[in-house]
């Protein structure tokens, strides 16, 4: 990293792959990238990241993927390390020194223990093209991490320990026997159960401290593990190569469906934006706007004419408040997306005075209410939830008998102003769809829309019946990520 041309080299390599993989990065924030490295100190490391971080990184979202590219690229040298300080211990005695560095937090040992797990127990093969899954999955089984974690949590019970142990000790806060107020009327009653209680509380409150530093604590070297084994892809193939074996993806373009629990925390971050940028849309959308008279305007021109309003001045009349309409397949097939769905409701539900949101399985249920809880709550609403007055029968989809209850029960609430969004993938388990209820719906609202979340590829395959459904939309747009709901809304601007 101390070599120059290297080092323009390297982050050439990065940016390039910084746009593979969909993060704009200009000519210009090259440019820039270059001349910031050229006045850092290129050893260290930390200082690096940040100043390219600075650079060439725009949207917080794309900090992950940026984060995990650095460190493929600037992984260390290209060569694997030459000194191995550990190599002499016996697995007894490098598993006792890993318990003491994690328990010490001590980062550079932490270091040398997850190189020498590595080393040992992760089974890569020079040149083998991989990613380095069942390297991790081998090394942190070898390091018995859980063990230690429970260890960690066990010591922190102990009296000398910082778990605050005796916390409990008559903290029932209801009665009046406690071992320790016995001794005058203020350790009994009221005043000992108030006092009991709030030991209690304060025991509860260290219990999850205690386990919150053993997670970060074993976290950490989990980290150290997964650094340790990308320098060693690197130094055994390059950085290009191991990009291509790791599929570096931004969170946007991953599958919603598909996604872990990381990415999904991650898809998360960026439903708020997203149902703003819907909302304020879909607003512009709702209904055709007259233009009104400005009496300011007008009143300036007539200042030409001795005040005589010769000519009247308009400008456009504010937006309607539009009524926009979900409508959300919340069935087994569309699980994982719904619950993408679901949090996307809550975070309009918030942006809207008029949101009215409906969830459907073989039956119709309105959740409007539920949503609401949920955001004034400050909780995620589950797909079972949502879906507990959603299915009528058996639970399979029977889109036929969901349309023709919304255009019966609900149309006539409809007006010019209402926007109908539909989520689902219009899977019919080869029931009758009921198109023309569907029509009726679409010809009360101002703009009904259908997203899917399923791949177009399996569009009108088996029992989908989308296309049947298209001609009384006026879009209908696949939506297994969240580039292609941004896409979504970004239509709807133009």
């Amino acid at each position: 990293m101390t070599d120059e041309p290297a080092t323009e080299s390297t982050l050439t390599a990065l940016v390039d792959e910084l746009r593979t993989v969909g993060v704009a990065v200009s000519v210009g924030e090259h440019l820039d990238a270059a001349r910031a490295l050229a006045s850092v100190p290129l050893a260290d490391r930390d200082v690096v990241r940040a100043t390219l971080q600075c650079s060439l990184i725009k949207r917080a979202e794309h900090l992950d993927a940026f984060n995990l590219l650095f460190e493929l690229h600037f992984a260390g040298t290209g060569s694997a390390p030459s000194s191995q300080p550990l190599a002499g211990l016996a697995d007894s005695e490098l598993a006792d020194a890993l318990r003491l560095a994690i328990g010490a937090s001590d980062a550079e040992m932490l270091r040398l223990l997850a190189e020498e797990y590595v080393r040992r127990f992760a089974g890569l093969e020079p040149g083998a093209p991989v990613a380095g899954v069942f390297a991790m999955i081998a090394a942190s089984e070898a390091a018995n991490l859980d063990a230690i974690r429970d260890d960690l949590l066990a010591a922190g019970r102990q009296p000398g320990g910082d778990g605050a142990a005796g916390v409990g000790a008559g903290s029932s806060g209801e009665g009046a026997g406690t071992a320790e107020g016995t001794g005058d009327g203020e350790g009994t009653g009221g005043g000992g159960g108030a006092g009991g209680g709030w030991r209690s509380g304060a025991g509860a409150i260290q219990a999850r401290l205690d386990r919150a530093g053993a997670d970060r604590a074993v976290d950490d070297f989990r980290a150290e593990l997964q650094a340790a084994i990308r320098r060693t892809l690197v130094a055994d193939r390059g950085a290009r190569a191991v990009t291509k074996t790791m599929r570096v993806r931004l969170a946007e373009d991953v599958n919603i469906t598909n996604a872990s629990a990381a990415e999904q925390e991650a898809m998360l971050a960026s439903i708020g934006p997203l149902a703003q940028r819907l909302t304020k849309i879909l607003a512009q959308q709702a209904a055709y706007r007259k233009r009104r008279l400005s009496v300011r305007r007008t009143l300036h021109l007539a200042m030409g004419t001795g005040g005589v309003p010769f000519r009247l001045a308009t400008e456009p009349a504010p937006p309607p408040r539009p009524d926009i309409v979900v409508l959300a397949d919340v069935s087994g097939s569309v699980a994982a997306f719904s619950r993408f769905t679901l949090n996307l409701l809550i975070a309009l539900d918030s942006r809207l005075s008029r949101l009215r949101a409906f969830s459907f399985v073989d039956g119709l249920s309105e959740i409007t209410e539920l949503v609401s809880e949920a955001r004034a709550a400050g909780r995620q609403l589950g797909p079972a939830e949502a879906a507990r007055g959603a299915i009528r029968l058996n639970g399979s989809s029977d889109y036929g008998y969901v349309m023709r209850e919304f255009a019966s029960e609900y149309a006539r609430q409809f007006s010019r102003r209402t926007v109908v969004l539909v989520v689902g993938d219009a899977r019919t388990n080869y029931t009758d769809p009921a198109v023309s209820a569907l029509a009726e719906v679409s010809e009360r609202v101002g703009k009904l829309y259908w997203l899917n979340p399923e791949p177009r590829r399996y569009w009108d395959q088996g029992d989908s019946v989308i296309s049947r459904y298209a001609p009384v939309c006026a879009q209908v747009r696949e939506c297994s990520t969240l580039r292609q709901i941004a896409d979504f809304v970004q239509s709807l601007a133009s």
